[in-house]
């Protein structure tokens, strides 16, 4: 993906991703879990889609990938955070 996106900008890799960092301040790679982690907290929030097919919906090839990521960024497992949601926290 990243040499896809390196070839339509008509960078190498190694200065896209520099180029990337620079502009938006993540590497592309933490940019797009970033986008997916946001699009699974607008599902986790607004259905009772199972999370697996959350985590499959926003592009992860597993739920346990999908929970290992969601943890890091948001700091709690999918299930734990819709939980907190439907309660009404803050989130």
């Amino acid at each position: 993906m990243l040499a896809d996106l390196a070839a339509a900008a008509g960078l190498s890799r190694m200065h896209f991703a520099a180029q990337f960092r620079a502009a938006t301040g993540c590497r592309p790679h933490e940019y797009i879990l970033r986008h997916r982690i946001q699009r699974s907290k607008d599902l986790l929030r607004g259905c009772e889609m199972p999370i697996v097919e959350v985590a499959l919906t926003v592009g992860f090839q597993s739920q346990a990938h999908f929970t290992t990521t969601f943890r890091r960024f948001a700091g709690d497992t999918p299930s734990r955070w819709r939980d907190a949601a439907a309660a009404g926290f803050d989130l």
